[in-house]
């Protein structure tokens, strides 16, 4: 068994947790070194938080490498096990005494360029405090246009996120399905849209000061007016280790105090 570590060093600055990680994974008979794109692992150990996943989720779905959160973060919602803990949890590897989760990432194109969300996808002004106008059209239907600071269509994990603070649903990870939310919209009517994964959604930037999409709370692009985004979902899915079967519920219970 071979597993890549990638470690956040702004959550772990000493290096601390990566050595525990190296040390207690040889100590168990497997192979562990730094993690390196498009070479071949049976598992990617994430240390740092939920935004150290989101960054390899893609290399994840296109390799089809389950990644193993230690969580040096926050919430760490995405994340598996604490360092502390990691000598049981390499030994549960071995014994293959763990499942596999699958979360769908959304597909965005815009210009002709694809990026894999596993949270969300933001259509989001860039300057200053004035809203921005979007449109959303769903397979090729006009849906709705409001004044907004920005748009998001989010998949299910990340309802929790970015999503769950502009007021949307929380939705099972396993629902087939994308939700689009407002934020800050300037309307006393607008609320958050829960649509099917297969859908073709177009978030237009209508108008407005200047906007940018935001991939995973990353910036990819400045928009120009009336330049489109369209998202679809669940062609990709980035996997997951959980060693033992702990609900959903329980996590929000647990990590985000509901």
């Amino acid at each position: 068994m071979k597993i890549g570590v990638y470690a956040n060093t702004d959550k772990d600055p000493h290096g601390e947790a990566k050595q525990a990680v190296l040390s207690a994974a040889r100590n168990s008979g497997i192979t562990a070194t730094d993690y390196i794109r498009g070479e071949y692992f049976d598992f990617i150990v994430s240390i740092g938080g939920d935004g150290t996943i989101l960054r390899i989720a893609e290399d994840s779905a296109k390799a089809g490498i389950p990644i193993l959160g230690v969580n040096r973060g926050t919430v760490g919602f995405l994340t598996e096990t604490e360092p502390r803990k990691l000598c049981d949890v390499f030994e549960k590897l071995v014994k293959r005494e763990y499942v596999l989760e699958r979360r769908a990432m959304l597909d965005v194109t815009v210009r002709g360029t694809h990026y894999y969300a596993l949270n969300d996808a933001v259509v989001m002004r860039s300057n200053g405090g004035r809203v921005i106008s979007v449109a959303i059209d769903i397979d090729g239907e006009h849906a709705l246009k409001t004044a907004c600071d920005g748009y998001i269509a989010s998949t299910p994990t990340g309802s929790t996120a970015y999503s769950l603070s502009a007021g949307g649903a929380i939705v099972a990870p396993a629902a087939a399905v994308i939700a689009l939310t407002p934020v800050n919209p300037h309307s006393l009517h607008a609320r958050s849209i829960i649509v099917s994964s297969g859908s073709e959604i177009t978030m237009n930037y209508a108008s407005g000061a200047g906007a940018s999409l935001f991939i995973d709370g990353d910036t990819a692009l400045k928009l120009d007016e009336g330049e489109s985004v369209s998202v679809t979902g669940w062609n990709m899915s980035a996997l997951f280790v959980r060693l033992k079967q702990k609900s959903f519920y329980s996590r929000l219970t647990d990590k985000l105090n509901i």
